[in-house]
């Protein structure tokens, strides 16, 4: 049950994120983006799954969950310029993950290669970001709603 709930979780993590921390212009941009960035980051998993432990740390997490990957899709965001809103968005989605993970399970190489250790944060570190950030994307929502009915849209 849990497995089966935590796609859907990091989709809605990365959507609240990108909800309460950008324009809705911007938002709609990248969402896609973000959204896929958001649960490809599981596709490290593959191989654990095959058997294949060639990347794994202690906790069993690929070391591609690290903060590694974040600053490699930013890097290229920078570096290409036609594919940048994409690469950001993978990031932002990536990092979204990372934020969940930390604080939903065994913990995550957080900063490979620099360390192996696990980092993890204690769930309720995860709701304190997460119930703010619903109630920014929520007043967020609600406030263009007025404006655009102030307005005669």
């Amino acid at each position: 049950m849990v497995g089966a709930l935590d796609e859907p979780a990091h989709l809605l993590t990365a959507w609240l994120v990108l909800a309460a921390a950008s324009s809705r212009t911007t938002a709609m941009r990248v969402l896609p983006w973000v959204l896929a960035g958001a649960v490809l980051l599981d596709l490290d998993h593959v191989p654990l799954f095959l058997g294949l432990d060639v990347t794994a740390t202690q906790s069993g997490r690929p070391i591609t969950h690290s903060l590694a990957t974040v600053a490699l899709l930013l890097a290229a965001a920078l570096a290409v310029r036609p594919s940048r809103a994409a690469l950001a968005g993978l990031a932002i989605g990536a990092g979204t993950q990372l934020l969940r993970d930390l604080c939903t399970g065994p913990g995550v190489p957080l900063f490979w290669p620099v360390s192996d250790a696990d980092a993890r944060l204690p769930y309720l570190s995860y709701l304190l970001v997460l119930l703010p950030l619903a109630g920014v994307a929520t007043d967020r929502r609600l406030s263009g709603r007025a404006g655009g009915a102030a307005a005669g849209g």
